[in-house]
């Protein structure tokens, strides 16, 4: 057996030992860090041999006939680092995998969707939206991309500016689709944003109210029980 067969058994156990941890809820990131650098292995000696080896993501599953099923594998990965918050890792995963591959027949926006949430996560909110701006830029047909913009905004607290990517896009003609479902998403979660604000806003004002009234009501309370007393000590009787 040679190496790369080698590794990719290695890669099959462990990816069996990530699924089997998730099934039983518990979640040893180790086993799917080593997953991906033997991933990443694979590549890299594979292009030693065949330098068109795996130019693209799905070539990994295909030239494999599918026994591993690397991109969901990958799907997953990044899933959980998002899950276990470990954004920084997201990022570097991402960035890997976008110099990996050419991305000339399968577009990677699954992957910049999920680098531009993990640079906001890790308070890269400038960073973040100037990459998602950047994407609009070049792909504005994309509804990935703006998705991800909106979903920036929204993290920056700019619900007026995410407000206005979502009125480009959604009109109350436009139909909710497959394809455009995301930019819907988006806009869902910024109105709720914006509700949420406005509750907010209202019970801190309502209870600003309520303090003042019953401040109000104290002070015409203890104005009444002077008055009484006044009242009383003028009386020329018991």
């Amino acid at each position: 057996m040679n190496r790369l067969n080698k590794l990719w058994k290695k890669f099959d156990r462990l990816t069996e030992e990530c699924y089997a941890d998730l099934d039983s809820e518990k979640t040893d990131i180790s086993k799917w860090n080593e997953c991906f650098n033997i991933l990443l292995e694979i590549i890299s000696d594979g292009r030693q041999t065949a330098p068109d080896f795996a130019r693209e993501l799905y070539l990994l599953d295909e030239e494999t006939d599918y026994c591993y099923d690397v991109q969901g594998w990958i799907e997953d990965y990044m899933d959980v680092l998002d899950t276990c918050e470990m954004y920084v890792e997201l990022e570097s995963v991402c960035r890997k995998l976008l110099k990996l591959f050419d991305w000339k027949e399968e577009y990677p926006s699954d992957v910049r969707f999920a680098l531009a949430l993990a640079l906001g996560d890790q308070g890269k909110q400038e960073e973040a939206l100037k990459y998602c701006e950047d994407w609009v830029a070049d792909e504005k047909d994309n509804p990935i991309a703006v998705s991800a913009l909106i979903h920036t905004i929204i993290n920056m607290k700019d619900f007026e500016g995410g407000e206005k990517i979502v009125r480009q896009y959604i009109t109350e003609d436009t139909v909710c689709t497959d394809e455009n479902s995301v930019i819907f998403v988006a806009a869902l979660r910024l109105y709720k944003e914006m509700a949420r604000k406005i509750e907010d806003a209202l019970n801190e004002y309502d209870e600003g109210l309520g303090e003042f009234l019953t401040e109000m009501d104290d002070e015409d309370f203890a104005l009444d029980e002077e008055l009484l007393r006044s009242i009383d000590e003028e009386l020329p009787f018991d």
